[in-house]
């Protein structure tokens, strides 16, 4: 069998969501079948040399003026060159029209561009629109010709059937995803960190994103704090451009600047001494087709807080205090009670380590295997 795969997305700087989920993916693939050809096809060179080298694997790096001349042009062709069974396409969008005899495999993690509401962040530049123009043009399009659609929730399942009519629900498949080996190694440490400088704290990831939902977690946080004066300061990581935000404005006006403290991007280590070390963690978002964030504070043991929308009960089970994201007094409370509550943060804690056990790459890349299989087999 010899597969390709769309990996541009691991050599890409910052490596977030979908690079992460690819180079750990890929790598599970490589070990667990040699003895199917992998081509990884790449648009930037492979500096960190990340990339998994084995004598089953082939690396291409494409060169073109322009992300969709890359993918509608140069992926297909390369794929014809290379005599591909099959070509996965690892990052929501696939070429459109594929060359004859060749199966696609699409990685789709959600459908929120096709969405509309609160939690759909609008574009910042000219990039972001031209992007979402793109997705809007070209994944209805893929999506109905691919052999077969991966997605990563039974919610975001629903949610692909539902907005894109005519799919078959028979070729869309769920494999669910897994988060970084070092959160799984993580034991608590001493009270006092060095990213946050004092302890306790609660923590959360911020963004100006709507659908993360930190101006209503701020505010429930400083309502909770006005009332009763808790020790626990709110940390809130990998907040781009922090300085500009409402959520900021708002702490300021309340005269809070040492009560609630902003982290810009962080190192994977930092976020993981982060996460061993808070009394619990907020997970407020509005919208989300998985979220590895949750596995991250489950792995490190750390008690969870966590909207009780779209996929994030599917993934927390029940590991986590669940609130309406959009009900500030919910949020307050819980996180009052979870203040308080040491023998429930002590029983959040330990079913969340072990549901984090039940969510590895090995498994996501078995499932994927199974697809590839299955492809070869109507072929």
């Amino acid at each position: 069998m010899r597969v390709g795969i769309d990996a541009r997305f691991i050599t890409r700087h910052p490596r977030r969501g979908i690079g992460n989920y690819s180079l750990n993916v890929v790598a599970e693939l490589v070990r667990l079948s040699p003895e199917t050809e992998f081509f990884l096809y790449i648009s930037a060179p492979d500096h960190e040399g990340i990339l998994p080298r084995a004598a089953n694997v082939t690396v291409r790096q494409l060169t073109t003026p322009a992300y969709p001349f890359w993918e509608q042009l140069a992926l297909p062709r390369a794929a014809r060159h290379d005599h591909l069974d099959i070509l996965h396409c690892l990052g929501n969008t696939a070429p459109v029209i594929m060359p004859r005899g060749i199966k696609l495999v699409l990685s789709l993690m959600d459908v929120m561009f096709l969405q509309t509401g609160e939690f759909v962040p609008k574009p910042t530049n000219n990039y972001q629109a031209l992007g979402r123009i793109y997705r809007r043009a070209v994944v209805p399009r893929c999506t109905l010709s691919a052999d077969r659609v991966i997605t990563i929730s039974e919610y975001s399942r629903r949610d692909i059937l539902d907005l894109i009519p005519n799919l078959d629900p028979e070729r869309v498949s769920v494999t669910f995803l897994s988060c970084d080996a070092i959160f799984k190694q993580a034991v608590k440490e001493q009270p006092q960190n060095s990213v946050t400088g004092r302890s306790p704290y609660i923590l959360t990831l911020g963004a100006n994103d709507p659908r993360k939902n930190t101006l209503r977690l701020v505010k429930a946080y400083l309502a909770l704090w006005k009332k009763h004066e808790i020790d626990e300061q709110l940390v809130i990581s990998g907040y781009a451009n922090w300085e500009n935000s409402e959520a900021y404005r708002v702490v300021k006006n309340a005269g809070a600047t040492d009560r609630v403290k902003f982290l810009s991007f962080i190192s994977i280590e930092e976020l993981a001494d982060l996460y061993r070390n808070a009394t619990f963690f907020v997970y407020p978002s509005l919208y989300e087709g998985f979220g590895i964030p949750l596995l991250e504070a489950f792995s490190a043991k750390c008690p969870v807080l966590a909207s009780n929308t779209t996929s994030i009960p599917e993934v927390g089970g029940d590991a986590a205090l669940y609130v309406d994201p959009l009900n500030q007094d919910s949020i307050e409370q819980a996180m009052y009670q979870l203040v308080h509550d040491d023998k429930l943060r002590q029983s959040l804690a330990d079913r969340g380590y072990a549901r984090a056990l039940e969510f590895t790459w090995t498994e996501t890349a078995r499932k994927t295997l199974s697809i590839y299989q299955h492809c070869m087999s109507e072929k």
